[in-house]
C-alpha cells in the first residue's frame, strides 16, 4: 500500500515517527506531510532520516512538484492524518485548501483516516464535534482519541491513539 501520512501540530507530532516506521516495517510506501506547526514540534529531518526525499512541508518549496497535492493524491491508496489537529481537522470539515495537507485532503479520492489529538477541552468543544461529526458523514474514518495523561498535566480524552491501534486499523480496514 501507498499511503500519505499527514502531521499536523500537536505535542503528539513526535509519535507519528513510530506510526510511520510500522507502515514501513510492514513494507508500505509512506509520504510524511507535515504542516507548518507540526514542524514546530518536531523537524522534518527526523522523518527524512526514515524516509528520504519522501518528507514534504510547504506547498511551493524551491525544486518541488508545483502539482504535488494532486500527484499524492493520485497516487496513493490511503490518507492517514496523525495527529490531527483541531485546526487541520476545521480544514479538512469545512474545505479550506491553505497548505500542502489541505491541498492534499481536498483532491484526494480515496480513504482518509483521522486520529484526533488535542486537549480535552478542545475536543469537546462543540465546533470541534461538529467538524469531526462532518467528516465522518462524508466517510472520513476517525479513530478516537484515547484518554489519559495530557501534556498540560490534565487527564482526559485528547490523546492520540496507540500508533498500533492506528496502523492496525488502517491495515484491517484495507484487508477487508
Amino acid at each position: 500500500m501507498r499511503l500519505v501520512l499527514g502531521v499536523s501540530g500537536s505535542i503528539a507530532a513526535y509519535k507519528a515517527v513510530d506510526i510511520l516506521r510500522r507502515f514501513q516495517k510492514d513494507g508500505h510506501e509512506t509520504t510524511v506531510v507535515m504542516t507548518a506547526a507540526a514542524t514546530r514540534f518536531i523537524a522534518p529531518l527526523t522523518f527524512a532520516t526514515f524516509a528520504p526525499g519522501r518528507v514534504y512541508s510547504e506547498m511551493f518549496a524551491p525544486g518541488q512538484d508545483p502539482l504535488l497535492h494532486i500527484r499524492l493524491a493520485q497516487e496513493s491508496d490511503l490518507l492517514l492524518v496523525a495527529p490531527a489537529s483541531a485546526d487541520m481537522i476545521g480544514k479538512m470539515a469545512n474545505g479550506i485548501a491553505d497548505d500542502l495537507l489541505s491541498t492534499v485532503f481536498c483532491a484526494f479520492p480515496r480513504r482518509v483516516v483521522v486520529a484526533p489529538a488535542m486537549n480535552r477541552h478542545m475536543l469537546e468543544n462543540p465546533a470541534v464535534a461538529d467538524n469531526l461529526a462532518r467528516l465522518r458523514g462524508r466517510g472520513v474514518e476517525v479513530i478516537e482519541a484515547d484518554e489519559g495523561p495530557l501534556a498540560n498535566l490534565e487527564t482526559g480524552r485528547g490523546r492520540l491513539a496507540d500508533a498500533e491501534a492506528i496502523v492496525a486499523h488502517c491495515l484491517g480496514a484495507a484487508h477487508v
